[in-house]
């Protein structure tokens, strides 16, 4: 193998991580603050049993 790609597996990974962590925490959050929100709606949708 290359040692060029070796060379940017780890940071290529790490950046992947970070940012994926990230949108899991800001989905963390948006359900903390809206989540009885999304719940009422989708009750009043019906949709709340498959949720």
């Amino acid at each position: 193998m290359d040692s060029t790609v070796d060379s940017y597996r780890l940071p290529l990974i790490t950046a992947l991580s970070l940012l994926l962590l990230g949108l899991g925490g800001i989905a963390f959050y948006g359900w903390l603050r809206f989540g009885s929100s999304i719940l009422l709606t989708l009750d009043e949708a019906g949709l709340s049993w498959c949720f």
